[in-house]
């Protein structure tokens, strides 16, 4: 499907370069003498001719420090930061370092979305006798400040009764368990928020008031001073920019953002009248009380409704994918196209964490991805100074929206940039910087996961067996490579709309963790010379795939035969 805004700004003089350049390149002198073999390379190319020799780690490490650091806003989708990381790309490929390739012009390529976004949220206060009488009525807004500001979920109405229940914590026999599941259920559970004495998170708080107690939501009455907690207000309303959920054009379903759950956090003089107290050192004895004694402590009735009002829109957005070419020089191979691909965006500014940072920095999702490609580029650019062009053309898709349900790739690949050359092969790169929770302290940690490869091509199986021979020699753990497995990483990533399409395709990953998907996953936590010895790998693989003569096919049984919902 074809959406009315993609052709706006494909910056089309670009594309003619780049096309009048693929036309006249193999005219250019290069090294790349055809084999025999399919899994051969050229007899007068020595492995110390390889781009990986120009691989380095602070280079790797320089540019997932820029992507992810807060000035990019977490590159969320429909958010500012998704355009700062977008030029700061664009600025990368376009710069003097890639100016002996006169063919790297990029290509922005548009496409449409739809979103839900938030516009404000209003809170009420009030309790019901003959008349309504209103505590507080207050409306966060951007930029704005409120009684109460949002901590998880809250796209939807929630009207119900105001709980306290101290803690949130409860040391009971099992009869006392249904006493409590039903004075907390269908309401808003007031309790005290985590402190450091590792009485549980935030997030498992709301968790588990929700799904073992059944209630509405969870209003936590904050640790901090009236002077710092309304600081943290107008930081907090910043989440309202991130959508709610996103979805092609007149579609019926789309992804959505946002925890099971409700939960919101509410002004420190407003939680004492909630609960008739005179001063905060009233309040900090309640809490006391609670912590020492939890088992005598029930919940009990504050006499107030909490409403909970959000306002949404839905509202069309552009994303770009960005798109930069290293064309073929060998007269017949050059119309094929070894596609390389990581997707740029993240979450962007999100449901705060327990230390109330809303950036979803995303260094290893995906900023380690992104930094592998432009490193790539780079590779290749630099072996080019030396006499050095790629058979194959190379192509670096750096794709839009792929939190949202690959929506990016998913457009590249449906509409074609250059219908007359043909993708033979897909490369993507997703999660590359870290230690998963498979690894974390073992002794054998030089690893990655491989999914596609062996699981859809025997050829392309036996060359990401060769370039990591001729690199790292790392672990190649196929765990996840299995159509059966429960988590579906075959599916859930950018190469999947390459394999609906029957393109063979090779994802390197490197798992799990605790700060997936959370404003955590920081520079700090990369492991460095890890992810340089993969993006070794990698880039050895795209130079074998840029030269054996005999392309990937699609030769393994399950390859292509199960398909993806489209959202």
């Amino acid at each position: 499907m074809k959406y009315p805004m993609a052709q706006k700004n494909n910056n089309l003089p670009g594309r003619l370069v780049i096309l009048i350049m693929l036309f006249i390149f193999p005219a250019c002198t290069a090294s790349s003498k055809l084999p025999d073999d399919a899994v051969s390379l050229p007899p007068d190319i020595s492995p110390g001719e390889s781009p990986a020799r120009f691989v380095e780690k602070s280079f790797l490490m320089e540019q997932i420090q820029q992507l992810a650091s807060d000035a990019m806003m977490g590159r969320g989708t429909g958010q500012k930061g998704s355009r700062l990381a977008l030029d700061y790309l664009e600025q990368y490929y376009t710069s003097d370092s890639f100016s002996d390739y006169e063919s790297l012009p990029v290509i922005r390529q548009s496409f449409e979305l739809e979103g839900v976004f938030w516009d404000a949220v209003s809170y009420d206060i009030y309790s019901v006798d003959v008349d309504t009488v209103y505590l507080s009525r207050s409306q966060l807004e951007k930029g704005g400040s409120a009684d109460f500001f949002p901590l998880q979920g809250g796209t939807r109405d929630h009207d119900a009764p105001v709980v306290f229940a101290g803690d949130g914590f409860f040391d009971m026999a099992d009869q006392d368990v249904r006493t409590l599941r039903n004075s907390l259920q269908n309401t808003w559970v007031m309790v005290f928020e985590p402190g450091t004495d590792g009485n549980g998170s935030r997030f498992e708080k709301v968790q588990r008031m929700i799904i073992e107690f059944g209630a509405t939501g969870v209003m936590f009455i904050p640790n901090k001073d009236v002077e710092s907690w309304e600081k943290k207000s107008m930081k907090m309303s910043h989440q309202l920019e991130r959508p709610t959920l996103v979805r092609r054009p007149g579609g019926r379903t789309g992804l959505s953002g946002g925890s099971q759950g409700a939960s919101v956090s509410v002004h420190p003089d407003m939680a004492l009248r909630i609960l008739d107290l005179d001063n905060p050192a009233q309040l900090d004895s309640l809490r006391h009380k609670w912590q020492s004694n939890s088992s005598a402590m029930m919940p009990h009735s504050t006499g107030f409704r909490f409403r909970n009002t959000p306002s949404l829109n839905t509202r069309s957005f552009e994303e770009d994918n960005l798109i930069t070419i290293i064309p073929g020089s060998h007269p017949e191979l050059s119309r094929e196209m070894v596609v390389l691909s990581a997707h740029y965006d993240h979450m962007g500014l999100g449901e705060p964490d327990d230390s109330n940072d809303i950036v979803y920095s995303g260094a290893d999702d995906n900023a380690s991805g992104t930094a592998v490609l432009m490193q790539i580029a780079r590779a290749f650019h630099d072996s080019a100074g030396y006499g050095y062009h790629p058979s194959r053309t190379l192509v670096f898709l750096h794709a839009a929206a792929e939190e949202w349900g690959l929506h990016g790739s998913r457009y590249f690949v449906e509409n074609p940039l250059f219908p007359d050359y043909e993708i033979v092969v897909n490369v993507n790169v997703d999660m590359l910087g870290s230690v998963d929770n498979i690894y974390s302290g073992r002794q054998d940690s030089s690893y990655v996961h491989v999914i596609g490869a062996g699981l859809v091509s025997t050829t392309l199986d036996e060359l990401v067996q060769m370039a990591n021979d001729a690199t790292a020699n790392m672990i190649l753990d196929e765990v996840y490579n299995d159509t059966g497995h429960y988590l579906q990483l075959y599916r859930r990533s950018d190469h999947w709309p390459f394999a609906l399409k029957n393109i063979p395709f090779v994802f390197f990953f490197s798992g799990l963790h605790e700060y997936y998907h959370r404003p955590s996953d920081t520079p700090e936590k990369i492991a460095a010379s890890l992810l340089a010895a993969r993006t070794e790998l990698i880039t050895e693989l795209v130079w074998y795939l840029a030269e054996v003569k005999e392309r990937p096919e699609s030769d393994r049984r399950h390859f292509g035969r199960n398909r993806v919902p489209a959202r």
